[in-house]
Formats: C-alpha cells, sequence, structure tokens
C-alpha cells in the first residue's frame, strides 16, 4: 500500500505517491507523508500507511489534534505511521494507537514495500535510491517520490525561503523609497 522511509541522519521523510483503492487498482497519487500543522506535534513529520481508504487522513488529523484516545473514537486502528517529533525522536505505530518508541535507527521503513527500501539502503542506496528499488518491486507503490525535511526544533519560525523573501522585499521598498525621495527622481 506504501513505502515509507526517514533517515535520521538527513532529517528527511520520503514516500511514494500511489493512491490505494482498496484493490488492486491504481486510482492516482497522493500524499502520504506529512507536516503537523498545529497542536502540541506542530512541526513534526508523519507518515501514515493504511489498506483502509481514508485512514491516511483520518490519522493525520488525529495527530494534529493531540492523539487522544478519545478523538480516534471507535475506529479499527488500521494503520501503520511513523511520527518524527521536531526534536528528532521517532514512533512507530502498528495497528494501535499507542506508539512503539523513541526508536533508535538512522533508518527506518514502514509500508508494503519497506523490506525492499530497507534492504536497498543496506546495500548503499541513498534514501530516494532505496524507496525507487521499492517502486520498482512493490506493486502498491508507485511515483512520484516525495520528501519533506525535518525543521529547526522552534517550529514557530519561519521557513527560510520566507525569511529571505521578506529580506528581498524589504530591501525592494528601501530602494524604491529613497529613490521617489532623491532630488534627482522624476516621475515622468
Amino acid at each position: 500500500m506504501t513505502t515509507i522511509v526517514y533517515n535520521a541522519k538527513s532529517r528527511r521523510m520520503a514516500s511514494d505517491s500511489r493512491a490505494f483503492s482498496g484493490s488492486r487498482h491504481p486510482i492516482g497519487a497522493k500524499m502520504k507523508i506529512h507536516r503537523i500543522e498545529a497542536g502540541k506535534y506542530k512541526g513534526s513529520l508523519l507518515g501514515v500507511s493504511s489498506r483502509v481508504p481514508g485512514m491516511n487522513e483520518f490519522v493525520t488529523q488525529w495527530v494534529t489534534g493531540g492523539m487522544s484516545k478519545e478523538a480516534f473514537g471507535t475506529n479499527e486502528p488500521d494503520f501503520e505511521a511513523l511520527l518524527v517529533k521536531v526534536d528528532g525522536s521517532r514512533f512507530f505505530f502498528n495497528n494501535s494507537i499507542y506508539p512503539s518508541g523513541p526508536i533508535e535507527a538512522d533508518f527506518i521503513a514502514i509500508g508494503s514495500g519497506c523490506k525492499y527500501a530497507l534492504g536497498a539502503f543496506r546495500a548503499g542506496a541513498d534514501m530516494l535510491g532505496a524507496v525507487n528499488v521499492a517502486i520498482e518491486c512493490d506493486p502498491f507503490s508507485e511515483p512520484p517520490i516525495v520528501t519533506l525535511q525535518l525543521d529547526t526544533s522552534d517550529a514557530n519560525q519561519p521557513s527560510k525561503i520566507g525569511r529571505v523573501a521578506r529580506l528581498f522585499r524589504n530591501i525592494g521598498a528601501r530602494l524604491r523609497n529613497r529613490l521617489a525621495a532623491s532630488p534627482f527622481h522624476s516621475n515622468q
């Protein structure tokens, strides 16, 4: 149903994108790895694999909401998931709402393609190469490969791209103001 890997040294998570329809029939592509955007796990990375359509989205919302037993309700926990907190600690869920961890491993793989990815990594492939091997061998994994980088431990920190863009906007605004105030500037 999926291949999800995490490389602790590079602090990156990667996955395939095959959307599972509940059968062997592929129905397109979807995100299987997510950055948690709110709550006590904000900034964490989450990868979810399940044979139940919609479980990925449900588990992502459940983690965002704080992972309470009550919030999971009576749903059957039919999923595997890997949660990487902002501090780098790693937790594994296997058909349970109770995680195992923290897991100490440089490379973790889950999903139907995990054995292929782990074998490729142990044979010398990098993270993306390992996912590519899993895609070639596992009928439930397909491209494109998606990656997410685990950011700084300050989950409220704006992204580097956002900070650079703001810097250039501020510099541009200052230059325009100086140019407009210059006695040599003409509005014609």
